[in-house]
């Protein structure tokens, strides 16, 4: 059947299958907590069971949407169908919480110790990530290069704080929902094949050994040492004990304490 465009304020098209069948899939991730590998790997296992993957907020982001564009606007409810995808959020996607499919829907949520999501980012935007050819999105990055590159990363950290803290309270209802799959980056970084037969049994997908093989090929890959201007710069828990200060560390515990008890930190 021929693929269904949906266009996203006239800036975005999606592709979507028109008469779908079955669940609509969710991949849901905190900023810098592994959701860009999580997301590469549902992908290519959505494909071996014959399902298209849509990375919308990826899409959002190359067009030059920032996440207040988009993050509650309920138009985008218009790409959802059943036996779809969707992936690429680092922020919880609010315009889709009310429709029956996303409520119905199964959903997998990747979160990380902030601490160490927090030094990850002031690495990720001062050297590594990238940035959108135009729009918003790319001056908003621009600006975070900029600080991240005028400011220390004990500064960095904490201006970045509040927002992820925002995040995380975005994201805490869905640790009782009984449709989504709850992993720690820390549980799981180390534990990738794991991890996808975790995500094959909770979604109900098959993966033969050969394609596990494959995807483990490039996805189960951890540096020997630091690598501080690439995207993949360490994956070892704990990093902010090195990087911040011991006043920093004792003020993001107590700014962030009700997230840090709330998802086992």
């Amino acid at each position: 059947m021929a693929a269904e465009i949906v266009n996203y304020r006239e800036r975005v098209e999606f592709a979507v299958d028109g008469e779908g069948k079955g669940k609509a899939y969710f991949v849901l991730g905190v900023r810098k907590s592994g959701s860009s590998l999580l997301n590469s790997m549902v992908d290519e296992m959505a494909t071996a069971n014959n399902l298209a993957y849509i990375d919308v907020a990826g899409k959002l982001f190359a067009a030059g949407f920032t996440v207040r564009d988009w993050q509650e606007d309920r138009r985008l409810c218009r790409i959802l169908r059943r036996g779809h995808v969707y992936g690429g959020f680092r922020n919880f996607p609010l315009c889709f919480a009310a429709a029956p499919l996303f409520q119905r829907g199964f959903k997998v949520l990747l979160v990380r110790d902030p601490r160490d999501a927090l030094v990850s980012e002031y690495f990720s935007n001062a050297y590594s990530h990238s940035i959108p050819a135009a729009g918003k999105s790319k001056n908003d990055m621009l600006a975070l290069r900029e600080r991240a590159h005028s400011t220390s990363i004990d500064d960095y950290v904490l201006s970045m704080a509040p927002s992820l803290k925002r995040v995380l309270k975005e994201y805490a209802a869905m640790k009782d929902d009984p449709n989504c799959l709850l992993f720690r980056y820390e549980d799981v970084i180390f534990e990738k094949a794991r991890l996808i037969a975790d995500i094959c049994d909770f979604f109900g997908w098959t993966l033969d050994e050969d394609r596990k093989k494959h995807i483990l090929g490039w996805a189960d890959v951890v540096p020997f040492e630091e690598r501080p201007t690439e995207f993949v710069r360490r994956v070892t828990p704990g990093d902010h004990r090195e990087k911040l200060s011991a006043g920093v560390i004792d003020t993001l515990n107590t700014a962030l304490a009700d997230e840090l008890r709330f998802f086992g930190y």
